[in-house]
């Protein structure tokens, strides 16, 4: 009875006070749940916007502070060099009104724009067409100063080459990767940048089930690594790799040397 008469004199309040913040607390997932879905063009066009307004360059500071020395100098967190060049070819591609031909592909490291033979090619053919000469010289110009390694890998489709020169899907893939090559070598590109493999038509973006998708498939992709590459730089040790274990040597590989022969 007494239990009874203390929650009785307990005032409403506190119910109501539980009741708006828990009323707080899930407008505040919501609200945080519409922010994380708005829309990657939006937040690349915003970007792009405030980088050339202020004028602030990776890594670096802005103009205005450049050569003043009254003004501190406001640094400028820097960018990874892959994701500000991805988000620069996106931009490229969408103002170019190319977004429904130029897919661009993403992963943890790797990022990858596909570009269609039609767009880079003249017809049937491995030589640049005018239309993607004047793409490709756009896309120097976002990556020729990124440190980043680039590989291009020409693909066809599975269909056996109906070409009068007698060349197959192997020769026609490399080709093409090769011409993209040299054709940002030719606006600047660092060569030591670029790699060129033709994979022919075993690497297919889609099905080859109907003639769109052959279209497709006939491609050259362009692969950004955002990996460190620093490890291929290290030499490699002419000792015998060994283990040593408690002071008892182990040769990995017991391989005969010449004095041993």
């Amino acid at each position: 009875m007494a239990r009874r008469k203390q929650e009785e004199s307990e005032p409403p309040g506190i119910v109501v006070l539980y009741t708006s913040l828990m009323i707080l607390l899930l407008a505040f997932f919501i609200l945080l749940n519409v922010i994380s879905k708005v829309e990657e063009t939006r937040v690349e066009s915003v970007f792009e916007s405030l980088m050339g307004t202020f004028g602030f360059q990776q890594g670096g500071v802005s103009p205005l502070d450049r050569g003043s020395a009254d003004i501190t100098r406001r640094t400028v967190v820097p960018i990874n060099p892959v994701e500000l060049g991805y988000t620069q070819l996106k931009g490229l591609v969408r103002q170019s009104g190319l977004s429904e031909q130029v897919k661009l592909l993403r992963s943890k490291y790797i990022k990858t724009m596909v570009l269609p033979a039609l767009l880079l090619f003249q017809p049937d053919s491995t030589e640049i067409s005018p239309q993607g000469a004047a793409f490709l010289k756009k896309v120097a110009a976002i990556i020729r100063d990124k440190p980043y390694p680039i590989t291009l890998n020409g693909h066809t489709d599975d269909s056996p080459s109906q070409r009068l020169d007698g060349r197959n899907n192997w020769d026609i893939s490399c080709r093409r990767a090769l011409a993209v090559l040299r054709f940002l070598v030719a606006q600047g590109v660092n060569p030591r940048r670029l790699a060129a493999f033709g994979l022919a038509g075993f690497h297919p973006l889609v099905p080859n089930d109907t003639p769109h998708h052959r279209q497709m498939n006939n491609r050259v992709e362009m692969v950004f690594d955002a990996r460190d590459q620093s490890m291929y730089r290290i030499p490699a040790s002419p000792a015998q790799p060994t283990i040593d274990f408690r002071g008892f040597t182990f040769d990995l590989m017991n391989v005969p040397t010449e004095e041993k022969k």
